[in-house]
């Protein structure tokens, strides 16, 4: 075992996977063992899953509120825009409670994956 640590460690003695690139985007990845970066890109997956619905939702409300101005009076079009908005704002209500349950969920069963969600607001 000594002969393999000598070979694969580099000069700090940490053994790194050769084929994974320590400068890529998601950090130093090459210390990790499989299950964490398979549960790093779950996570990422997730949050990617979490961020198209939002966008989804701003679109279907736009949509909705364009098809509610050019409606015209016409009683069945504006019913088919409020039907629209309905189903976008239970979207999103579902949207926030699988995001929550997914952080209770992870909090509760100590889920290393889970405890990377976050939702990247935007700063000035």
């Amino acid at each position: 075992m000594k002969v393999i640590n000598s070979v694969l460690a580099q000069e700090d003695g940490i053994i790194r996977n050769p084929v994974i690139d320590p400068k890529s985007k998601l950090g130093d990845i090459s210390q990790m063992s499989g299950a964490e970066i398979i549960g790093k890109l779950l996570g990422n997956i997730f949050n990617m899953m979490i961020i198209a619905g939002a966008v989804i939702l701003i679109i279907m409300i736009i949509w909705s509120g364009i098809a509610m101005i050019g409606s015209s009076g016409d009683k069945d079009r504006i019913q088919n825009a409020q039907k629209r908005l309905t189903y976008s704002i239970v979207g999103f209500i579902i949207l926030i409670c699988v995001f929550a349950i997914a952080n209770f969920i992870g909090g509760f069963f100590g889920l290393g994956w889970f405890k990377t969600l976050k939702l990247p607001f935007p700063t000035p």
